[in-house]
């Protein structure tokens, strides 16, 4: 089992209550629970101040800024971010991928989603 850093970033509620619950019952995984009322500034700080391997955040209001998705992904390219929607009961899932391309053909893969790079 690898072990994982994961900020946690939403309201004092039952919910943020109930993921921390779980993500912390994983033995080799170091879950920081943040209270999105700090604002986006303060999570951006704790970003770079812990080094997590993933950020959780819940949709709102505030979250959907695009300026903390991108911000944290151009800083942090081996970040994974999760936005989580209990409304909707679903999770986004981003990441940073940076690929080294030699050719147009190269190129043309990745647009049609269909590059593997040779090893």
């Amino acid at each position: 089992m690898k072990s994982k850093m994961v900020i946690v970033w939403g309201q004092d509620d039952l919910l943020s209550w109930a993921v921390n619950f779980f993500l912390t019952s994983r033995k080799d995984w170091n879950v920081v629970s943040l209270s999105s009322e700090r604002g986006i500034d303060f999570l951006i700080q704790e970003v770079e101040n812990l080094n997590p391997d993933v950020v959780i955040v819940y949709q709102t209001k505030c979250v959907n800024s695009a300026r903390l998705l991108m911000h944290l992904l151009y800083t942090r390219p081996e970040l994974t971010m999760l936005t989580v929607s209990p409304q909707e009961n679903f999770i986004e899932v981003y990441s940073k991928k940076q690929i080294f391309v030699q050719e147009v053909s190269d190129l043309i893969s990745v647009v049609e989603g269909e590059y593997h790079p040779a090893h």
